[in-house]
């Protein structure tokens, strides 16, 4: 394992407060999301995409992502809602960033915090 590899297995091997898991809810479905630049500005393709949630909870979620968006970043994210077709719009605050422990796969974990 190379020092690299190392170092993000180790960054996912700490352990956290069992209060912070408690309310999560596994929900893998796509979520499409827009960076808050294009809140300002007409909607570009370059500031919209899509992930996939790996759980839900009342205060945010976690998603998976193909690029690593700066914390604080604020997205506009459409949670689906469990059971239904809808889509409800919300904005959410990125509060980590995690890459996935694989060389090279450019995947990353996010935590996102609602706030609206």
């Amino acid at each position: 394992m190379t020092a690299m590899n190392h170092n993000l297995w180790a960054e996912w091997s700490q352990i956290t407060g069992a209060q912070q898991h408690m309310d999560r809810f596994p929900l893998m479905r796509p979520v499409h999301y827009e960076r808050s630049a294009a809140f300002e500005a007409p909607v570009v393709e370059a500031h919209a995409g899509a992930g996939i949630t790996v759980n839900v909870s009342n205060d945010g979620l976690c998603l998976l992502l193909d690029w690593a968006p700066p914390v604080q970043e604020v997205l506009r994210v459409h949670v689906p809602m469990p059971g239904t077709l809808a889509q409800t719009p919300t904005l959410a605050e990125v509060r980590w960033v995690r890459p996935l422990p694989f060389t090279g796969n450019g995947l990353h974990v996010v935590g996102l915090k609602f706030v609206l």
